[in-house]
């Protein structure tokens, strides 16, 4: 969890209270979902129990949450912008790098070395969580009074230079990437890339190598600072606005004037930052139905007013508004949740049990077990492989073409961009791993496969599975349909198997399982498929549906 170091009298001075003692302020915090960790004289340090709030990573976000919580603050915080004059303008090659970005000046800011310590923890904060250590959010700070007119932000050629901060000689983008501490650190980001994302004034002065480093001259600010320039930038609009947003708000509760800047994205104009009000609406029935209290109207608005909402019960619905700096509400029970907070999870009457049940394995789960159980009983090895696999393991190298899978929306790699439908490709792929292993290598899983369903509610059909995988020079169509016997003995079942065609098998030794109303496969590799996956000893697999 993200921890933070706060003053203590910084912070009361923000909540506008003191807190007498460390209890009181242990049980403030917690209200403010964070959790005390060490009080030394005026020194705080607090951890972050939720990660879905980047609003409360900052002496000023958990002091205006607090201000909710104590009923010191009776409306969602109001913040006003001034247009700044400023524009920025964004390269459309940008596209495929670093294409979203979002911008702010604050003027008249109080800089001192505490002021300082707070919002580098808030931009390093808010890069390394909600940011995903900058691949996501990047967030550069900068002496507005050095910054010259409109920005624009490109893609440069690498051999661009300019001073970084920290340093006192020119260098090359692709030298502060191989060379500079912050360079070498975050150069994963910008892997493959043949441009780089850079920002500069209107005379061409760069301010930042986002999401780098910032340039020696307006990138550094110090306690002479008066004014500042805020950039943002990453991929996701909402994301980048987010973060501008949140930092904003720690400089206007710090009594900083915000001022906006337009954005052009082509022929589309933006103006950040924005303080707008987000809604959501709910049923009043899933109050009692989260919290089993039945309460007034008035008691529940009272509660919900402490947790940084403005509603209105109109009927069976409430009206809910809050502030865009929280990300964290996508449903009716985000909301009750905090109102529980506000009421106090231990003023909540407790019920007794109402129905004795006695907990034990689902008989599924035993089933499964004796599965796993018999395939150890005739000596092969358990093996789990995970159920995210790739389109290559899965169809290219078994030799199948345009299979449907479930998979990934916005998968982080390529190896786990699906889920299985079958579990042999995994176990072929365990087996290419093991080649200098002892041989012979007989393995099984027992495990979960997934395919497209439309008949199913959530539109996919899982299925347990066991495969049993037999390498040895020697193996054939009649050693794995041993194995299929001695199952279906155990378990007094009843198979046929028919002859079927299948790209990854020998033709005339393959077949179709049927047990009852289950499926199976069953047959020996052809050499193709081995060679696909690396494999010179002979293969035979088995797997059926349970």
């Amino acid at each position: 969890m993200p921890t933070l170091e706060m003053s203590k009298k910084d912070f009361e001075k923000l909540v506008g209270k003191k807190f007498a003692s460390r209890k009181e302020l242990e049980e403030a915090l917690w209200k403010a979902k964070t959790e005390l960790e060490e009080l030394n004289n005026d020194s705080i340090k607090a951890s972050l129990e939720d990660t879905n709030r980047p609003d409360l990573l900052s002496t000023e976000g958990i002091a205006r949450e607090l201000r909710y919580k104590l009923g010191l603050q009776k409306k969602i915080q109001a913040y006003k912008t001034k247009k700044s004059g400023i524009t920025a303008t964004i390269d459309p090659d940008l596209k495929n790098i670093r294409p979203k970005a979002a911008y702010a000046v604050a003027w008249n800011v109080k800089v001192s070395n505490e002021f300082l310590g707070q919002m580098i923890q808030l931009q390093e904060k808010i890069c390394q969580t909600f940011g995903q250590k900058r691949k996501e959010v990047a967030i550069g700070v900068f002496d507005l009074d050095k910054v010259n007119g409109n920005v624009r932000y490109f893609a440069a050629d690498p051999k661009t230079e300019f001073i970084p901060l920290e340093y006192k000689v020119k260098m090359s983008l692709d030298e502060i990437l191989k060379e500079h501490p912050k360079g070498k650190e975050f150069a994963c980001l910008l892997s493959g890339q043949k441009k780089y994302p850079l920002l500069v004034d209107s005379k061409n002065e760069v301010l930042s190598f986002p999401p780098i480093i910032n340039s020696a001259g307006s990138g550094k600010v110090t306690e002479q600072t008066k004014n500042l320039f805020l950039d943002v930038t990453g991929f996701n609009q909402n994301k980048v606005n987010t973060a501008l947003s949140i930092f904003c708000a720690a400089l206007a509760d710090r009594k900083a004037t915000i001022g906006s800047v337009e954005i052009q994205y082509g022929t589309k104009k933006i103006t950040t930052p924005s303080f707008e009000k987000k809604k959501i609406v709910f049923k009043k029935d899933l109050i009692e139905t989260i919290t089993g209290m039945q309460k007034n109207d008035s008691h529940w608005k009272k509660r919900f007013q402490e947790s940084g909402f403005e509603t209105t019960f109109k009927g069976n619905k409430i009206e809910c508004y809050y502030s865009n700096l929280r990300q964290d509400i996508l449903h009716g029970v985000d909301v009750i949740e905090d109102a529980l907070i506000s009421e106090g999870y231990n003023n909540i009457p407790l019920e007794e049990i109402k129905l004795s049940v006695i907990g034990n394995e689902s008989p599924k789960s035993l089933f499964v077990d004796a599965i796993r159980d018999a395939c150890i009983g005739m000596g092969l090895q358990e093996v789990l492989s995970f159920t995210l696999s790739s389109r290559e393991k899965q169809e290219t190298l078994v030799g199948l073409q345009k299979e449907t899978f479930v998979e990934i929306a916005n998968p982080t790699s390529l190896n786990t961009a699906l889920f299985r439908k079958t579990i042999f490709p995994e176990l072929l792929a365990f087996l290419a791993k093991n080649k200098h292993a002892v041989y012979p290598q007989h393995l099984f899983e027992v495990g979960k496969t997934l395919e497209l369903d439309s008949k199913s509610d959530t539109g996919v059909l899982e299925k347990d599975m066991v495969c049993i995988v037999l390498s040895n020079r020697k193996t054939s169509f009649s050693e794995i349909k041993s194995f299929l016997q001695a199952i279906c003995n155990a378990f007094q079942w009843h198979f046929s198997i028919q002859e079927t065609n299948h790209p990854a098998f020998e033709s005339g030794q393959t077949g179709l399982i049927q047990i009852e109303q289950k499926k199976g496969i069953i047959g020996v590799l052809n050499k193709a498929t081995r060679d696909n996956f690396g494999l010179e000893i002979p293969v035979s697999i088995l797997e059926i549906e349970l």
